[in-house]
């Protein structure tokens, strides 16, 4: 049986599968095995993926990319999940030094590493030398992860088992699905190990879903809801003044994201409800800016480029 069990969700992936592929077979560690599973691509996908021989693929009709995860999981046969986007690039001692670390902390299910998305550093993490320090720091406490669940989702590996045991990826979020999965684990399994290597590349694709940062804004305040209402025994843990800063940060990075695209109406609501959860004093000049036509504020910031 495979240590690992790499899944990639594909849906017209054509232009970057096979070079992440390279990617996921260039692992130190060769005990894996790669599952693709093409979410009803209309391109040729799984004309690429089939000149890889020793990738299965799993066709399924367009389902989005949490059902194409969770398919990949049950077709799945390793101790250890590893979910790589089609896009996205592995250093080459990615899956080893994870593997490394969880097995050196057996109380832990959820590993991570650091990624960058700037194209200078690419060749940098495909052509990587191993690590055999496979350096790495402990986050104990779940109020840390609710805090900042933002993570990457090429640079998580999670025991199968909790997999499992939190139910996998919620199918009805096209948004925020991540956040909601990792919460679930990690609210029972809350030692998370991080490796402080950036092990990943986050190729900057334009139009992915990270894209629309007002619809994720949106979408992680109900996940954050839900959550709450679903494990009550977790605000104990959290802790009151934690749960206030993060609706706060989340209000505020909502306001920043609607004054971006120019709707100042909700960018002042959203303020708003930021000044409920934190300091009236980060709330204030969001709610300014957004008194401000948006004409204006373009010739304002237009004029201070012109005297940089």
């Amino acid at each position: 049986m495979p240590i690992v069990s790499v899944i990639i969700p594909a849906y017209n992936a054509a232009s970057y599968i096979a070079e992440t592929l390279t990617s996921a077979l260039g692992q130190t560690l060769v005990d894996i095995e790669v599952i693709v599973v093409d979410d009803g691509s209309k391109d040729n996908t799984a004309e690429v993926v089939q000149r890889f021989a020793s990738v299965r693929c799993v066709h399924q009709k367009n389902a989005g990319v949490s059902a194409a995860r969770n398919t990949g999981a049950a077709n799945a046969r390793g101790e250890f999940l590893a979910f790589l986007d089609s896009d996205d690039l592995w250093h080459p001692d990615k899956l080893r030094q994870q593997v490394e670390a969880l097995r050196q902390h057996p109380g832990s299910v959820f590993c991570r590493t650091e990624a960058v998305s700037d194209p200078a550093r690419q060749a940098e993490i495909q052509r990587g030398a191993p690590n055999p320090d496979a350096p790495h720091e402990l986050i104990p406490d779940f109020h840390s992860s609710f805090l900042v669940p933002y993570l990457t989702t090429s640079t998580v590996m999670v025991r199968r088992s909790a997999f499992e045991e939190a139910g996998g990826f919620d199918t009805r979020l096209r948004i925020a699905e991540d956040v909601d999965f990792y919460l679930r684990v990690l609210v029972r399994h809350p030692l998370v190990i991080k490796m402080t290597q950036a092990l990943v590349y986050k190729r900057p694709v334009p139009g992915s879903l990270g894209d629309d940062s007002v619809a994720g804004y949106h979408q992680l305040l109900k996940v954050y809801d839900r959550f709450l209402a679903n494990h009550p025994q977790a605000r104990d843990v959290i802790g009151a003044q934690r749960i206030e800063q993060a609706y706060h940060k989340l209000y505020l990075d909502l306001a920043r994201s609607h004054l971006w695209i120019g709707e100042n109406r909700q960018a002042w609501q959203a303020a708003w409800q930021a000044r409920k959860h934190g300091p009236a004093s980060a709330s204030w000049p969001l709610m300014a800016k957004a008194c401000v036509p948006n004409w204006l504020r373009e010739q304002l910031g237009s004029r201070r480029k012109l005297a940089n």
